[in-house]
């Protein structure tokens, strides 16, 4: 039986062995590579010589994909335009200020009410929910023509200007 020691020094010369058979195969590659590219070359010049112009598209591998738009944080965005709006937002709003499909967006502001991201008001308008320490006892500030969100015990209701208790949401 092999000692520990004797053992990780075959396992050693193996890894090496496997490194170095590594390196030739990598080094093969690339000598094909130029091989297929000398090709190439060559091809394309007797292609210019018959008067033929080779077109990028055939001649030159696509490396990269085409053109394709990063997905966006619908829910993200969402917030964003609710928290620097100020105000409760319809759907329609919504959509134009995030330039979103209206379904998908709906989708996406249903699934944010039932997480309790955001509230809808009676008037189908949406708002994001804002918790704040100094709220704790259930008061908020809305101006004439606003409406705002408060937090209640882990609740989400609104204070409207022509009344001054909160609705439950």
């Amino acid at each position: 039986m092999l000692a520990p020691v004797e053992k990780a020094a075959a396992h050693l010369q193996k890894l090496e062995a496997d490194r170095l058979a590594a390196i030739a195969v990598s080094e093969e590659k690339a000598e094909e590579a130029k091989l297929i590219k000398a090709r190439q070359e060559g091809f394309r010049q007797a292609m210019e010589m018959l008067g033929v112009e080779p077109s990028a598209g055939v001649t030159e591998l696509e490396r990269s994909r085409p053109n394709r738009r990063k997905r966006r944080n619908i829910p993200g965005l969402i917030l964003t335009e609710l928290s620097f709006s100020g105000n409760a937002m319809t759907t329609n709003q919504i959509v134009a200020a995030i330039d979103y499909l209206p379904e998908r967006t709906e989708k996406a502001l249903k699934s944010m009410e039932s997480s309790g991201q955001i509230v809808r008001d009676r008037n189908g308008r949406w708002a994001a929910v804002i918790v704040t320490a100094a709220q704790a006892n259930g008061h908020a500030v809305a101006t004439d023509n606003e409406q705002s969100t408060i937090i209640s015990n882990g609740r989400a209701g609104y204070v409207s200007p022509q009344s001054a208790t909160p609705q439950r949401a």
